[in-house]
């Protein structure tokens, strides 16, 4: 897509750290830290529920990995793992990432907010709410399958006569 800078990046293969048939990670242009990386699909997808879940566990798995090589290569205490879904939620970009912000000791970098009081029934609502939505979940383990027809089995016909077939004959054979 030409207006979305992360397929700008990757198709420029600016700042690529690793990729591979479906997910990329890339040195962020506009980093909260040394070392933050922006873990994406290949292919455009603006929220998370377009992606297909396999593709969401290669992209979780990848900024595991990506999480690693940032504590083993550039000696970091920690890791933020960052998902801005939708506008509301601080999305600039119109495409899905994971943002991986490298974490060291005082940084300076400040990622928590003023937890929310609710009620008892407010949570209560919630819960349920969020229950009756989640009743039918279900998974993609992998991408989908092309569909090819299967060659169907030739019959194959025997022109033998009970007469000449051994078998019939041993068969037919009084004791």
């Amino acid at each position: 897509m030409t207006d979305c800078v992360v397929c700008q990046q990757v198709e420029k293969k600016l700042g690529v750290v690793f990729e591979d048939a479906d997910i990329v990670a890339l040195l962020s242009p506009t980093p909260a830290s040394a070392g933050h990386i922006i873990v994406a699909p290949r292919q455009h997808h603006v929220i998370l529920e377009q992606v297909p879940d396999w593709i969401m566990g290669k992209l979780f798995t990848t900024a595991n990995k990506v999480s690693i090589s940032l504590f083993e290569g550039l000696g970091v205490h920690g890791t933020n793992l960052l998902i801005q879904n939708g506008a509301a939620a601080g999305q600039t970009a119109p495409h899905v990432s994971v943002h991986v912000i490298p974490r060291m000791e005082n940084d300076g970098i400040d990622l928590l907010w003023q937890p929310r009081q609710l009620g008892e029934e407010e949570m209560s609502t919630i819960e349920l709410k969020v229950k009756e939505e989640t009743k039918g979940l279900t998974l993609e383990k992998e991408p989908p399958k092309p569909k090819t027809e299967e060659p169907k089995p030739k019959k194959v016909e025997y022109s033998l006569s009970d007469e000449e077939n051994y078998l019939i004959k041993s068969l037919r054979r009084i004791p």
